[in-house]
């Protein structure tokens, strides 16, 4: 059912008044603004609502002070100019008709542009501008109306970067942490659990989940709980014992294995890695993690030139198998994104790197320079974290960002593992409100 006017302008949501802008811009306090050149009527409200969260490091949307003006000094057409928890944000007129919410322009039943009634044009003019309690509303030239939360804009509107608070560690730091863990039950049982879980996964780049049953089974129910597992050429539900060489990899070995990422030969590596130990009658075999994130911004503090050249260099690894695969793919050591900076994904797998054929020979001292600082950082005992897998504890690894890896181990030992796609699970952590 479409809104009136009046209807749009009294959606309830919540501001709260941003002082500094006050003190910059007192006329703009509390009052009806019109701006004669175009017409454009601006409205100010307030109201105030507690932020409550009970995940001390999520980066959430709290409650803000909005100040609203439409400027027609800009090239192409107007901007509303808003300025949203200190943060000013100019959309241009052209977008906010773009991304109308109404049910003439978009499918809320199919989360879906309506493409058959899709009209833009760079000549599109606001003929009022408001905003009330938590929403903007815009009633345009050709009598159309749209509605928007204040919310939204500050969530969908330019906003590089995550959305969560990462923890990044070293070994020390997360010694002195509690270990991100969640019971088996509550995992299972309770949304809260798996919000949990997956807040550990996002923040850590891990978590435990402890008291499964120790079996395959038990391996794949956690794994399911968060989404499908992926198939690759270890299966979907691969299992590791020491003496049995069931493909042509380190990893079905007793040798120590160095901090890596896995299937860094896939053009979209793994998402989750899981790792479960079902059984171990002898020494040796600790895991070792590290944060890939913490060890790359370190390599951007103390060389950002070779922090560049492995964010630009692209690398070639490879897994073959004989007669029955070679899967090869390029991809760089770092990857960032490209509007906030951040770290986005480390691929780093020494065993697994193909020769190096991407490389001119004039920058081939500096990659190797530069991989090879990135490797003395990852081996520093400082960066390194311990911990003993012991049956019923399942380790979740976020595989883009944490480097897993073994030490050398006597006895029987076998591990159950699968992965999990990262589009996946990273769509799991959007349906519960964590992204």
């Amino acid at each position: 059912m479409a809104l009136s006017r009046t209807q749009l302008q009294r959606l309830p949501l919540s501001l709260l008044r941003f002082s500094k802008f006050d003190q910059c811009h007192p006329s703009l306090s509390s009052r009806l603004l019109s701006f004669s050149a175009k017409q454009v009527h601006v409205r100010n409200g307030r109201s105030l609502v507690p932020c409550n969260n009970r995940f001390s490091r999520v980066a959430t949307t709290r409650a803000f002070t909005t100040r609203v003006h439409v400027d027609s000094t800009q090239p192409g057409g107007d901007r509303v100019n808003l300025l949203l928890n200190g943060r000013s944000v100019q959309m241009p007129l052209m977008w906010l008709r773009d991304h109308c919410r109404c049910e003439e322009c978009y499918n809320a039943a199919t989360a879906q542009k309506n493409v058959d009634n899709y009209t833009l044009n760079h000549k599109l003019q606001a003929v009022e501008v408001h905003v009330a309690d938590d929403s903007l509303t815009v009633e345009w030239q050709d009598g159309h109306y749209s509605a928007y939360s204040l919310k939204w804009i500050q969530k969908n509107f330019h906003c590089p970067g995550t959305q969560v608070e990462r923890f990044l560690w070293d070994g020390p730091r997360m010694t002195a942490e509690p270990l991100p863990a969640v019971a088996f039950e509550q995992h299972m049982n309770s949304e809260e659990g798996l919000k949990q879980t997956l807040m550990n996964i996002l923040q850590y780049g891990f978590c435990v989940v402890q008291g499964a049953p120790v079996t395959p089974k038990g391996t794949e129910t956690v794994a399911n709980r968060i989404c499908f597992l992926a198939e690759t050429v270890y299966k979907r539900l691969s299992i590791m014992t020491s003496g049995v060489l069931a493909h042509s990899d380190t990893a079905y070995t007793n040798l120590p294995l160095g901090a890596h990422t896995d299937t860094t030969y896939y053009s979209l590596p793994a998402g989750i890695q899981v790792f479960h130990c079902l059984h171990h009658d002898g020494e040796g075999g600790e895991t070792l993690l590290v944060d890939g994130f913490n060890v790359a911004e370190k390599l951007r503090k103390s060389n950002p030139s070779y922090f560049d050249t492995l964010v630009r260099t692209e690398v070639p690894h490879e897994c073959i198998e004989k007669s029955n695969y070679h899967l090869y793919c390029l991809g760089t050591v770092l990857s960032i994104d490209r509007l906030s900076g951040e770290l986005t994904h480390i691929r780093f797998n020494p065993y697994d790197r193909a020769p190096l054929r991407t490389v001119a020979a004039d920058d081939i001292p500096q990659f190797y320079a530069s991989y090879g600082a990135l490797t003395q950082i990852i081996r520093s005992k400082d960066s390194e974290f311990w911990m003993k897998l012991v049956p019923g504890n399942v380790l979740l690894v976020d595989n883009w960002r944490v480097m897993h890896g073994r030490s050398g181990f006597m006895g029987q030992r076998v591990i159950c593992g699968c992965y999990l796609p990262r589009d996946d699970w990273l769509s799991k952590a959007r349906v519960l409100g964590l992204l």
